[in-house]
C-alpha cells in the first residue's frame, strides 16, 4: 500500500550558496559534521536539501579538498553517491579509486578525505524502515555490517539515480513535488534504486517454476487493482523479492520488465480517465497517476495508444470525431 509518511504539505527545496567552510559544515539540518580544508584558496559550496516525510535528499558541491568527520541524525542510515568529481578519496584510512556508494550509520559516520570539486548527493532515511524493507524482500543486507564501500557496477545502475537527482533539484520541479503522490513516487524509486546498488544476489538462481509463481503472485496483485496500479516498491513488498528479482522473473517469463509492465497499466488507468473525465487537463491526470515528465509521458502514451493523450481527452468531450 502507498504511504504518505507524513508529506501531505509541499515540500520546500532550500538551496544556500557558502563561502566559508564553517557556514557549509553546519548547512544542513540536524547533522553535527566539522570540516577541515586541506587545499589552498577561497572557499565556495553550495547545498540544496529536500524532505520527503522521514527522508532527507542533500546534493552537496564544494571547490576545495576537505577531510569530514561528524554525524548525521542518530537513527538513521546515510548514504553519499559521488556525481561528479570522485576519482578517488579516502575513507576511514582507506583509498577509494573507483567510483563507490558508502553506506553507515547517521550517527557514526567515518571520516573521509574529499577531493576539490566533489559532488556528493546525501540520501538520509530511517533505519528502522530501511531494516523492515529488507526483510520485507528477503535481502541478506545486513546493516550491523555497515559502514560499507559498494563498488558501483560498471553498467551504470545507479545513473538512474543521478538522473533522479537532477530532476528533483531542477526548478521545474517545485511544481510537480507539490503533488503528494508524486513525492511518495520520488521517494519509492530513491529507495528502490538504493536497494539494487546494495543488491549482491544472483536472481539467476531462481527456477523456472519459482520464476512463474512469482510472476503470477505480481501480476494477479497488481491487476486486483485497476484503478490504482501498485508501484514497483508496493510489488516487490507483496511478493518478497527485490526489483533485480523481479525484473528477472518477468523478463524470462513475459519478456517484459516489471516496470514496463506497471508502465503500462497506469498508462491504460490515464486513458480511461480521459475517456470519462470532463474537467481535469491530461497534466493533472498524468500528475495523478504518477506521470511528472510530462512530455515524457505523452510519448510513451502515443506510443501505446496511437495518439496524443490530448487528442483522447478531445474525443471523449466530443470536440472531434
Amino acid at each position: 500500500m502507498h504511504q504518505d509518511y507524513a508529506m501531505a504539505l509541499p515540500p520546500c527545496i532550500s538551496r544556500r550558496q557558502t563561502d566559508d567552510i564553517e557556514e557549509h559544515a553546519l548547512g544542513v539540518e540536524g547533522w553535527h559534521l566539522r570540516y577541515d580544508q586541506v587545499s589552498p584558496g577561497r572557499f565556495s559550496g553550495h547545498l540544496s536539501e529536500l524532505r520527503l516525510g522521514t527522508m532527507q535528499i542533500v546534493h552537496d558541491r564544494a571547490n576545495q579538498a576537505m577531510i569530514k568527520s561528524g554525524e548525521a541524525r542518530r537513527g538513521t542510515l546515510h548514504v553519499s553517491l559521488p556525481l561528479q568529481g570522485a576519482s578517488s578519496f579516502h575513507c576511514a584510512g582507506h583509498v577509494i579509486e573507483d567510483p563507490r556508494l558508502l553506506m553507515a550509520r547517521g550517527e557514526d559516520l567515518p571520516e573521509l578525505r574529499t577531493p576539490a570539486n566533489l559532488e556528493l548527493l546525501c540520501i538520509n532515511l530511517e533505519a528502522g524502515e530501511f531494516t523492515e524493507l529488507l526483510v520485507r524482500q528477503r535481502s541478506s543486507l545486513d546493516i550491523r555490517q555497515l559502514p560499507r564501500c559498494y563498488r558501483l557496477s560498471p553498467t551504470g545502475s545507479h545513473l538512474e539515480l543521478v538522473q533522479l537527482a537532477a530532476d528533483i533539484f531542477a526548478p521545474a520541479s517545485k511544481t510537480w513535488l507539490a503533488q503528494t503522490n508524486l513525492r511518495t513516487t520520488v521517494r519509492e524509486a530513491i529507495l528502490l534504486h538504493l536497494l539494487d546498488l546494495l543488491d549482491t544476489t544472483d536472481p539467476h538462481e531462481v527456477a523456472p517454476s519459482a520464476r512463474m509463481r512469482l510472476v503470477k503472485r505480481a501480476r494477479d496483485y497488481a491487476l486486483s487493482h485497476p484503478d490504482r496500479p501498485p508501484s514497483i516498491l508496493e510489488l516487490c513488498n507483496r511478493v518478497g523479492a527485490s526489483r533485480r528479482k523481479l525484473q528477472y522473473c518477468f523478463q524470462e517469463t513475459l519478456g517484459i520488465n516489471p516496470v514496463a509492465y506497471m508502465r503500462a497499466l497506469r498508462l491504460n488507468a490515464v486513458h480511461r480517465a480521459l475517456r470519462r473525465n470532463q474537467d481535469d487537463t491530461v497534466h493533472d491526470i498524468a500528475i495523478q497517476w504518477g506521470f511528472w515528465h510530462v512530455s515524457r509521458f505523452a510519448t510513451d502514451y502515443r506510443q501505446l495508444f496511437g495518439e496524443l493523450p490530448s487528442t483522447t481527452l478531445k474525443r471523449a468531450r466530443g470536440l472531434i470525431d
